[in-house]
């Protein structure tokens, strides 16, 4: 299931009374990073929605084509962002951001926090009334959240100049219900998105005697093949490598994508449907739903997970992976790879 990342506006005064309209204002409060591994917005005077519209041509088309400019006044947007797992993706973020700059003569101030205390920051700014302008949806429910509570602007205009470019799944994820309002809109921007993929290091495959073309293509298959392998690099004497990363934790988001996975791997993506409708009633869901707390549970007291799994945060899964703890981690970005490649392995 992709997941998608947002920017989300807040009101300027944060928990604003039903009925007021938020300042033409936007900040980013850049915290962890957006897109390839943890999990910004714009500020503007001259409207929120005219700066979003240049920030959102500089993170859809980067650095290959010239973003939209505001004939406006130029100004200061505060923002917050996402730490990248590897260095590469905060350069990248600077890098935009000093393009954007530069085209528009308007400036960005941000900073650059690790993904958990980018939450707590989030959390704290929007129950005190003293909010970025701008911030990514981290970790991704919590736009659904804020606008429920009719706590971030309304950014249906921003969207639509570049509807024709967006999936479905990308536009579904920003449209959510005010409840104070009484209908849905559209709350974020999305400007990116992955999907959880299944790094393995074929080191460690080829080490326990296999080749990758022995790994199994369905579900549960796939995942035995993993104890398999750690059992064996275990008789070789790597009594510290384990089988399977999985994020059976309750912190970061990374374990709410990680169950999503295996809720959808066993049937049950219909469990809300389109019409915004919960299926919980559904034995087709209720059995997916089982066995997606089912099999992850039972590999870790198995000991085929770490035992520190349990209260892993985001980073630690990609660290374990790094380390060579783990012989294969089911993870939402390219940060792994990017890693390991830096360091040349």
């Amino acid at each position: 299931m992709p997941e998608i990342k947002n920017l989300v506006p807040t009101s300027s005064a944060g928990h604003a009374p039903a009925g007021t309209k938020a300042d033409a204002k936007l900040t980013f409060h850049p915290d962890h990073q957006a897109g390839a591994g943890q999990e910004g917005t714009v500020m503007a005077h001259f409207t929120r929605r005219s700066v979003l519209r240049g920030s959102l041509g500089v993170a859809a088309a980067g650095v290959l084509a010239r973003p939209y400019v505001a004939n406006a006044a130029a100004t200061t947007v505060n923002v917050w962002w996402t730490q990248g797992l590897a260095h590469e993706e905060d350069i990248a973020f600077q890098k935009i951001v000093a393009d954007y700059q530069k085209a528009s003569g308007n400036t960005i101030d941000y900073a650059i926090f690790p993904s958990p205390p980018l939450r707590q920051r989030i959390v704290a700014a929007m129950t005190s009334g003293v909010v970025p302008d701008v911030f990514q949806n981290n970790p991704g429910e919590i736009i659904a959240l804020y606008a429920w509570n009719d706590m971030l602007v309304d950014l249906s205009d921003v969207v639509e100049t570049q509807r024709e470019e967006y999936t479905e799944t990308a536009l579904l994820t920003v449209r959510c219900y005010n409840n104070v309002e009484k209908k849905r809109s559209v709350y974020g921007v999305p400007y990116t998105v992955d999907v959880f993929t299944n790094h393995v290091w074929r080191s460690l495959v080829q080490k326990a005697g296999y080749k990758m073309a022995d790994i199994p293509k369905n579900w549960d298959a796939f995942y035995d093949f993993f104890k398999g392998v750690q059992k064996d690099l275990r008789k070789q004497g790597m009594r510290h490598v384990y089988g399977l990363g999985f994020q059976v934790t309750t912190n970061g988001g990374d374990c709410n994508s990680f169950f999503n996975q295996f809720l959808i791997g066993y049937g049950g993506q219909d469990i809300v449907t389109k019409d915004g409708k919960l299926h919980l009633d559904d034995p087709k869901v209720r059995e997916a739903a089982l066995h997606a707390l089912t099999y992850p549970t039972t590999a870790y007291k198995e000991g085929f997970v770490p035992p520190g799994a349990i209260n892993w945060n985001d980073a630690d899964d990609n660290s374990a992976f790094h380390a060579k703890q783990i012989v294969m981690d089911l993870d939402g970005s390219l940060s792994t790879e990017v890693a390991v490649l830096s360091q040349g392995k």
